[in-house]
């Protein structure tokens, strides 16, 4: 989104931004956690490789869902897309560090994985707004 909005499309569309990144963050959040705990367990599948794993899949609906719908974005895949898989890796390495250091010292992994959300998603609020910048 331009910096400086003109007209009232894109006003409307930046005041409704904070609440669409919210839907796609919760939708992205349900399907994030459906799989880790169903690779956990019903898979048997250790935590960090199933958090790896349902972090991967969440970041590829959301780049989706970010682009077409929270901010309508006419960024070229070409230069949106690495940009926002770059943030993800970042997120990523975020969302095991603290998912690892919380394990050791005994949390549930759900209730580690919620500290991991918070934490990965201030992180990624700003860093979206860039990528899907009508100026990129």
């Amino acid at each position: 989104m331009d910096p400086v909005l003109r007209g009232p499309r894109q006003r409307a569309l930046a005041a409704s931004v904070p609440l669409r990144f919210a839907v796609v963050g919760l939708v992205g959040s349900a399907v994030y956690y459906a799989l880790l705990w169903s690779m956990v367990e019903l898979g048997g599948v250790p935590v960090l490789p199933a958090s790896t794993f349902a972090f991967a899949v969440v970041v590829l609906e959301n780049y989706l869902l970010h682009r077409s719908w929270t901010f309508s974005s006419c960024a070229p895949h070409r230069q949106a897309l690495p940009r926002f898989a770059l943030m993800a890796g970042w997120g990523a390495v975020l969302n095991g560090m603290v998912m690892d250091t919380c394990l050791r010292f005994g949390w549930h992994y759900l209730l580690a994985q919620t500290l991991a959300l918070v934490v990965v998603v201030a992180c990624n609020f700003i860093g979206t707004l860039l990528i899907f910048s009508r100026r990129t």
